[in-house]
């Protein structure tokens, strides 16, 4: 049985200490976010600014339910007392693939003046997303799964890894999360018998019974509030419960320094991978086109060469 720890909180963090205590080690940790405004992220002024666009709402792990308006969720959704039962949640993704649909760039742009990058998340040095520049920003800048995730109390997101060995970030700007983490080596523990062809899914539910009690029980254990930014490194599977209304911001991301599971998922040919179409976009966003892994791993086979040197040495 795990011996349940509170994930590590940090009131501050350089981008050298992120990449060298967090990225490299793939541990996780909780940041305050010192750019943070509270008065910009109520659900009130979040509706005034963009109440009347379209918002894609899941259900518990990532199928779509209903494209619907943001006021109309936050009208229906917010400010019950108690917890209720399939709450849905709104995952307003930028751009991921290149189809119509509800996607949340305009909500990006019309959010960018309330928030910054955190000072400690690396801009230069990632794998993915990909870029001309060499410099991305999330604020202005597409990454994979980038998402506003606005979610009433009670909404759960399950048990679940996130695609292509790439690390996540949650900047919570409203309301309050509870999230517990296992490590990546109980994943097979974790296995749901029933088969589920998903990056995400194919794990069994640890809140069966009581939302407070996880079955097994986790490795780590956080809340996070406003202001606070969790980092998920790749691997680690997570299971987050909104305890109040809450408003975050998400993205993911794939450093040199944490790249490794990268590779090699890339070097095993993961053509039936359904969330290797993101990747594939991400890449062509930035003039890379590739009809396969293999072809990514060819142009990129010097530069992996020399990460895998630098991280095995």
């Amino acid at each position: 049985m795990a011996n349940v720890q509170n994930i590590e909180y940090r009131e501050t963090l350089t981008e050298r200490e992120f990449i060298e205590e967090y990225v490299k080690p793939n541990r996780p940790v909780v940041v305050k976010d010192t750019t943070f405004k509270a008065e910009c992220w109520s659900p009130e002024a979040l509706a005034e600014l963009a109440g009347d666009l379209e918002v894609q709402v899941y259900d518990t792990l990532f199928a779509l339910q209903e494209v619907s308006t943001l006021k109309k969720y936050l009208d229906e959704n917010f400010g019950h007392t108690e917890f209720r039962d399939q709450v849905r949640y709104v995952r307003w993704y930028n751009q991921l693939k290149a189809i119509d649909h509800a996607w949340g760039d305009e909500a990006f742009d019309r959010v960018k003046h309330l928030w910054s990058k955190p000072e400690f998340l690396p801009a230069t040095d990632l794998l993915v997303p990909a870029s001309q520049s060499g410099y991305v920003d999330p604020v202005t800048d597409g990454f994979p799964y980038r998402g506003i995730l606005i979610a009433a109390k009670g909404a759960r997101t399950r048990l679940h890894t996130d695609p292509f060995c790439s690390d996540a970030v949650v900047a919570q700007f409203y309301g309050v999360k509870d999230f517990v983490m296992y490590s990546p080596d109980r994943a097979e523990e974790l296995r749901d018998t029933v088969p589920d062809s998903t990056s995400f899914g194919g794990f069994i539910d640890v809140r069966p019974n009581a939302l407070e009690k996880c079955k097994p029980e986790p490795d780590f254990h956080g809340v996070v509030g406003p202001g606070n930014v969790a980092y998920v490194p790749h691997g680690w599977l997570h299971d987050v419960l909104v305890l109040e209304d809450s408003v975050s911001i998400t993205w993911n991301f794939i450093h040199e320094m944490g790249s490794l599971e990268f590779i090699d998922y890339l070097m095993e040919d993961p053509h039936a991978d359904p969330e290797l179409e993101v990747l594939k976009y991400f890449y062509s966003r930035a003039g890379e086109n590739y009809s396969s892994p293999s072809e990514i791993v060819k142009k990129y086979s010097e530069r992996f060469a020399q990460i895998e040197d630098a991280l095995t040495a």
